[in-house]
């Protein structure tokens, strides 16, 4: 990846990802060329940005976006330059067709071209980590491509966090173990069952509880539900996805020689549309392309309920938490006592990003209420529950129990109240 000297005029602000990066349009002012700007200015935004770069440096695959240069900006801007991707994400593909969900010929087709990507990545020693329809998008050939690199991580002994998507995540990263390959595999099986029915995996989780999801994804035996209209080839790949010890997947070199996926056509998918309408959204948390549904929603009232409700994504069931922003943290109106108290009770967790200030440590997630003042709470109770306190925060590390901070007990974060992007489904796990 080289130092980029193009000369980019700025067609439209595209979207808002984690930790402030902002992603948009731009045309190259000699060629006309259009590329997918990154950028950052706060300096954790920039760095994890430059982490990012990093990682793409070196990579050259037909099955990951090319990062065509980095520079840095006036006004202490870092930027991404990407390579477009006309065709949009894998999300949008199966929310234009019918019924939300693609044909299992297409979806051979893509998981094919996702396993070879991620052969690739695994081949180099390097994680994903955030493996979904709306991280992969259509390049102009009509192949899949991986995009959005902001989780991924060292094969084998990192020191970053865990974390990713929820309802992708596998059962040794909810535990906050471990993610390696093999949890790339699991997201992998994850990504056809979402395909395949226009929604995430665990869609039937009551309420949309996300630590109801984590526990049952981490702690049960259960599996994603395989859709039964799939042929047995689909099955058989999925159940290697699905296996519960990580050691017990299929490589994804062996799921892209799978009879699910070597039958698969390219000719299924056809060329990519080289069109700009609609305009490209985000190569970070939400899809590449998307509607004009947003600006549209911006001059719409609603009530708390409903704007809860709105944070449910098309493609998932579970919310996605993205902001720092429009939360209320509610505190203790008396003292809790001091740091070295016993823990109040746990009831109830919801969660919410928390900005730790070692630089290496990507957001958090909060844990949140106490038994005896949020006592009607909906949420699950996770027993022998412990806080790991690092600076500026607490951070959700199952299992565990809540512990307290000063005065401050950490409490039910209320209601998404901001006007600007919806929250992302992304959390972390200090490992």
């Amino acid at each position: 990846m080289t130092t980029t000297t193009k000369q980019l005029r700025r067609v439209r602000t595209l979207g808002r990802g984690a930790s402030g990066a902002v992603v948009w349009l731009g045309s190259d002012e000699a060629s006309g060329e259009l590329v997918a700007v990154k950028s950052a200015r706060a300096a954790g935004a920039a760095a994890q940005l430059q982490r990012e770069g990093r990682v793409l440096r070196g990579l050259s695959s037909p099955h990951i976006v090319p990062c065509l240069g980095s520079r840095a900006a006036a006004g202490g801007e870092y930027q991404l330059l990407l390579e477009f991707a006309p065709g949009g994400s894998l999300a949008d593909e199966a929310a234009r067709s019918g019924g939300g969900r693609l044909a299992e010929r297409a979806i051979g087709a893509y998981a094919g071209d996702v396993a070879r990507g991620l052969a690739y990545l695994h081949g180099r020693s390097l994680v994903h980590g955030d493996v979904k329809a709306r991280n992969v998008v259509i390049g102009g050939d009509g192949r899949a491509r991986l995009t959005d690199f902001g989780c991924a991580r060292p094969a084998g002994g990192s020191t970053r966090p865990v974390g990713g998507t929820p309802a992708f995540m596998a059962p040794e990263v909810a535990r906050g173990q471990e993610q390696g390959p093999a949890a790339d595999v699991w997201a992998l099986g994850c990504m056809v069952v979402e395909l395949a029915t226009g929604r995430a995996p665990w869609s039937d989780v009551e309420g949309d509880d996300l630590l109801a999801a984590l526990h049952r994804i981490g702690y049960t035996d259960d599996v994603p539900e395989v859709p039964a209209w799939l042929s047995p080839e689909a099955k058989d790949f999925l159940a290697g996805c699905f296996e519960r010890r990580a050691a017990a997947r299929p490589t994804a070199a062996q799921l892209a020689a799978h009879p699910f996926v070597a039958s698969a056509s390219a000719a299924v998918r056809g060329p990519a549309k080289q069109e700009v309408v609609p305009s490209p959204k985000s190569t970070l948390h939400d899809a590449f392309w998307d509607s004009d549904a947003e600006d549209d929603a911006d001059e719409m009232s609603t009530g708390a309920a409903e704007r809860i409700g709105a944070l449910a994504c098309a493609a998932s069931a579970l919310p996605d938490w993205d902001t720092e922003e429009g939360w209320i943290d509610l505190q203790d109106d008396h003292s809790a006592g001091t740091a070295d108290a016993p823990p109040p009770p746990v009831a109830d967790y919801f969660i919410s990003w928390a900005e730790p200030s070692d630089a290496e440590l990507e957001p958090f997630v909060a844990v949140a209420a106490a038994a005896a003042d949020l006592p009607h709470v909906a949420g699950v109770a996770l027993a022998g529950a412990t806080a790991v306190n690092l600076p500026g925060s607490y951070y959700y590390y199952p299992p565990m129990h809540l512990g307290v901070r000063g005065n401050e007990i950490p409490r039910l974060l209320l209601d998404h109240h901001g006007d600007g992007e919806e929250p992302s489904q992304k959390l972390s796990f200090p490992s």
